[in-house]
């Protein structure tokens, strides 16, 4: 990697921590923010936390202790371990707001306590698993599996599923939303209000959240998508981590972002810190 990459690459990590590293403090220290999306806002972030306290740091280390530009495995499975438990995660919290939004009768009776753990720990117990199973095929078994088995896997199950997975959730709410919004204007209109019906919903903010973070994800694991159908149509090495490495750190970087900006809890508790800060000062 050349220079500014590493100097973008460090940028965006300390980026992401500090970002992630907040949520995960702000949600944790308030009792109100306790609930049970917060509870998948906050294993995302710590799965982005790793992402920025490990990718970068991880080949870091090994250039410098090596002089040797290329990755080695262990470097390659910890940064690809990471990237895929932030995209489970990420799952699991766009899955919960599909449920509130396009079913909402019976969200409070399946999104339940139990529910919510078990989702969580899917979350990370299957990237994990499948890491460690490819861990030991590689450096154990010495390969008595066929490797790109393994690598199409990696690809179907925590690439090209979740990208399918979070358009139709998105486009679904999108939908749900759209309608309830025409549905609301049309009955103002039919009572003859003289004012204009605003339209201001948690669902609202949810779709706004979803559409910032799944554009953003799309774009980094585009990358990623090309890199794997090239690697296997062409059988060649797809040498773009200046490119994709700060992708995926934005990625984690920009999530807080939108929970700042369009979850209305986590907003008003950072205005509220901000308020005390500036009346202290």
């Amino acid at each position: 990697m050349e220079t500014w990459s590493w100097i973008l690459g460090w940028s965006l990590s300390i980026l992401t921590m500090v970002g992630n590293g907040f949520i995960i403090f702000l949600v944790c220290s308030k009792r109100q923010l306790r609930t049970k999306t917060n509870t998948f806002v906050v294993s995302l972030a710590v799965a982005d936390f790793c992402v920025g306290m490990i990718v970068v740091p991880t080949m870091f280390v090994f250039q410098m202790s090596t002089g040797c530009s290329t990755q080695s495995d262990w470097s390659y499975n910890v940064r690809i371990l990471f990237s895929y438990l932030s995209v489970t995660n990420l799952c699991s919290l766009v899955v919960d707001r599909y449920i509130a939004v396009v079913k909402p009768l019976i969200y409070l009776t399946f999104m339940t306590r139990r529910r919510v753990i078990q989702m969580v720990s899917f979350s990370w117990g299957i990237p994990m698993a499948f890491r460690m199973v490819r861990i030991l095929n590689i450096f154990v078994l010495k390969n008595p599996l066929p490797g790109s088995s393994l690598l199409w896997l990696g690809v179907v199950l925590f690439e090209l599923v979740p990208c399918l997975l979070l358009i139709f959730c998105f486009l679904s709410m999108l939908y749900v939303v759209r309608k309830y919004e025409r549905a609301v204007r049309a009955t103002a209109k039919q009572l003859r209000f003289n004012h204009p019906v605003s339209f201001k919903t948690k669902e609202k903010s949810a779709v706004k959240m979803m559409g910032v973070v799944l554009g953003l994800f799309l774009l980094c694991y585009g990358f990623y998508i090309r890199c794997s159908f090239k690697i296997f149509l062409k059988d060649t090495k797809c040498n773009d981590e200046e490119y994709k490495i700060p992708l995926l750190l934005l990625n984690s970087a920009i999530n807080p972002v939108s929970y700042a900006f369009f979850k209305k809890d986590i907003m008003k508790e950072i205005k509220r810190r901000i308020v005390c800060v500036i009346r202290e000062a």
